[in-house]
């Protein structure tokens, strides 16, 4: 059936500084990067309409990630998102222009290509671009879905989203949507924990300037005795030598009655090709215990260097030993096949990346396990927070059926304590589930390690009830308040 945008608006939620310090790569090794950020949450909320005049809100929403989008020196936090505000309205007057659609994957494959490109005029990263394609491809899926009255799953097995794999990857041209569906989605996801770079391994290293003003765990162990956690994604700096070591602390930690599940992230921190080996070799060398345990090794190389001829050898060896899968490299539709090439094991899936492009890396996946080859299609994403990214991005990880992601928005924020009060009633209601009261405000409910997310499978993508929007800010008032241009 043929469908309309009427009305498409960002949003923020802007929130609190977050209840922990974080950074990312080797900044995590200099004391004067720990800071606690903040976390803006950009929504989009846009009314679609069919032709027999019904009509449904859908939505969508991501932090407004600017420090893992674009790493480039010398560029400011409000240059950077005063750029990407201007992407966001210039990809609106995209879909705007598109008129009626049939079906909400030919809407975004008329899109996208359009949102890269003038993403690529204004000089900003291919990540970036893609980041914001696929807000509005997910607020488009939401909308038919609601229209539609059926769960994103079912939208999936009936392919009524209309994917066409060939558009995505021709190694799929014959693969059949509703035949990669044709299960229920997985509704118990395994944590996997961050271990930050200067994270505290014991309630001794947590340093006396730090506030932490509640009773949640804070450090490792701490993590690991309460929620019972079992797997683990540890953030490696780019310095061989200190990373060596504190793996070593780390490993001492974690849990032995049942297996733990180990992944390394480098978020683009190993410069040097020979630095990294020297890594995989000190760990297989010096720590053999954890290293057989390590599943892949994310992003080790800046996105510069990653897909480069020259990163190719070094990849392969590696990959002899421990897969490694790219991440921040995962700009375009193309960029696994072409990491394929160079040696890489898999990527990484993340709504904020694209649902469709996650889509075709699980169908292709599928098609190499036929031909008896593996690949991984792992679940990322630090601090994919509630309501609107964390559920959409849950209920697409059930629906690949990734048994373990990353997820720590609820270690590095305080629960749902950024949310209006409206949102947290419904949000409690709603999914009982998924988030369990503790001293006056609602957390992520982690039980032996793991979420029960069966409530994010009913109609619509992952969203229950309309969010909050008068607890918002329209966007483009909110960034020249933050970030005038004189910053």
């Amino acid at each position: 059936m043929p469908y309309r945008i009427t009305s498409m608006r960002l949003l923020v939620r802007e929130t609190g500084p977050a209840r922990l310090p974080s950074a990312l790569g080797k900044k995590g090794l200099s004391t004067d990067q720990r800071v606690r950020v903040t976390s803006p949450i950009c929504h989009l909320h846009l009314v679609i309409r069919d032709d027999d005049g019904n009509q449904a809100f859908g939505c969508s929403a991501d932090r407004l990630s600017v420090r893992w989008l674009d790493k480039r020196p010398g560029r400011s936090k409000g240059l950077k998102l005063r750029e990407l505000v201007a992407l966001l309205e210039q990809t609106t007057a995209i879909y705007q222009s598109q008129g009626v659609f049939d079906t909400p994957f030919g809407l975004w494959h008329n899109c996208h290509d359009q949102v890269m490109a003038a993403g690529r005029k204004a000089n900003q990263q291919d990540l970036t671009s893609t980041y914001v394609s696929s807000l509005f491809e997910r607020a488009v899926i939401d909308g038919v879905c609601r229209l539609e009255g059926i769960s994103f799953a079912q939208a999936l097995k009936d392919n009524v989203l209309g994917i066409d794999l060939n558009l995505l990857n021709h190694h799929c041209r014959d693969i059949q949507v509703a035949g990669l569906f044709n299960h229920p989605p997985q509704t118990r996801i395994e944590v996997r924990h961050t271990v930050g770079t200067f994270d505290p391994l014991t309630r001794a290293d947590i340093d006396d300037g730090i506030e932490i003003n509640d009773d949640l765990p804070v450090s490792l162990d701490e993590c690991i005795d309460v929620y019972g956690l079992r797997c683990f994604k540890i953030k490696i700096s780019g310095d061989p030598d200190h990373d060596l070591k504190r793996l070593d602390a780390i490993w001492q930690l974690l849990p032995r009655d049942r297996p733990p599940i180990v992944t390394l992230d480098a978020n683009e921190a190993y410069e040097d090709l020979a630095a990294f080996e020297q890594l995989v070799s000190g760990i297989e060398r010096d720590n053999l215990a954890m290293f057989q345990h390590i599943s892949f090794i994310e992003q080790p190389l800046p996105r510069s260097l990653a897909l480069s001829d020259a990163a190719g050898p070094t990849i392969r060896r590696v990959g002899e030993r421990k897969p490694v899968i790219i991440d921040e490299s995962d700009g375009t539709l193309d960029a696994f096949q072409r990491a394929r090439v160079l040696g890489y094991a898999g990527t990484s899936h993340k709504n904020c990346k694209g649902v469709y492009k996650s889509i075709g890396h699980y169908a292709w996946i599928q098609r190499l396990a036929e031909m008896g080859e593996t690949a991984i299609l792992s679940g990322e994403d630090l601090q994919n927070l509630p309501i609107v990214p964390l559920h959409q991005d849950l209920a697409v990880a059930g629906c690949l059926r990734i048994p373990h992601v990353e997820r720590n928005g609820h270690h590095y924020n305080r629960g749902l304590s950024i949310l209006s009060a409206r949102d947290k009633r419904n949000a409690a209601r709603n999914h009982r589930d998924l988030y369990a009261k503790y001293r006056g405000e609602h957390y992520l409910r982690i039980v032996d390690g793991a979420v029960e997310t069966a409530s994010l499978h009913g109609k619509g993508f992952g969203v229950v009830d309309e969010p909050d929007w008068r607890s918002m800010e329209p966007l483009d008032v909110w960034v020249k308040r933050r970030y005038p241009t004189s910053t």
